[in-house]
């Protein structure tokens, strides 16, 4: 299960970094990484859409179902945040409603044959059924959810810290008559948006020009000496 669950964590991650690249630079060479970032993703969710098609009973329309989960996949993955859900488990949601309207649209709800249709839904045990309970639990989803809690404390932290930094940044500037106010906003806003970047990114293969680096590196430092405890006397 933790394999199958991380395997599609990476495709669609993969996935949307892709999808990013081609918004960012559309082309044709950027489409086609996209494209085959899609369809590795499909792959790895074929076996999950083809269980749920077969739950819901639709196994005589497995082509219709196909579509129609080929879009729930799409939209799951352009909707996808990986802060509040694993994708696992976001995606059985979205197929499972696609899947139960198609058969909303094609056989009512045979449990109220003669009366007014109402929503169907999946039952618990039918989604425990031949093993796809590990696809329900994610057994990493308490040391998932602690991680995504002390990241997100991390980036709190790490935004006070660059914005006094940038408070005390500005102060610097201003005690100098070479710039005006406008320049002073522009020029901090810049190097604060740049200091903040390289202060939390976790990997990057970006190369920083000499005067960027020594911003960061200034700014680091100054960040550093303020943020140390101070001794008592």
């Amino acid at each position: 299960m933790s394999a199958k669950s991380d395997a599609l964590e990476t495709a669609v991650t993969d996935y949307i970094q892709a999808r990013t690249a081609l918004d960012m630079a559309p082309g044709a060479r950027a489409r086609t990484r996209a494209d085959r970032a899609f369809a590795r993703l499909a792959e790895l969710a074929a076996p999950r859409i083809r269980y749920f098609t077969r739950r819901y009973g639709l196994s005589d329309v497995a082509d219709d179902a196909a579509q129609v989960c080929a879009i729930a996949l799409h939209r799951a993955a352009e909707r996808y945040d990986p802060a509040r859900a694993r994708f696992t488990t976001y995606v059985n949601w979205q197929l499972r409603a696609e899947l139960q309207a198609l058969r909303l649209r094609l056989h009512g709800d045979q449990r109220t044959a003669g009366r007014r249709h109402v929503t169907a839904t999946l039952p618990l045990d039918a989604l425990q059924a031949d093993g796809a309970e590990d696809w329900l639990i994610d057994p990493a989803a308490e040391a998932a959810t602690e991680q995504r809690a002390a990241d997100g404390l991390a980036m709190l932290a790490a935004d006070r810290l660059v914005a006094d930094w940038a408070t005390r940044r500005r102060a610097t500037m201003s005690r100098s008559a070479r710039h005006t106010n406008a320049r002073i906003e522009a020029r901090v806003a810049a190097e604060q948006a740049l200091v903040r970047h390289q202060l939390t990114a976790t990997a990057t293969s970006e190369r920083l020009s000499e005067s960027d680096r020594h911003i960061v590196r200034r700014a680091i430092a100054d960040i550093a000496r303020h943020a140390a405890p101070r001794k008592s006397h």
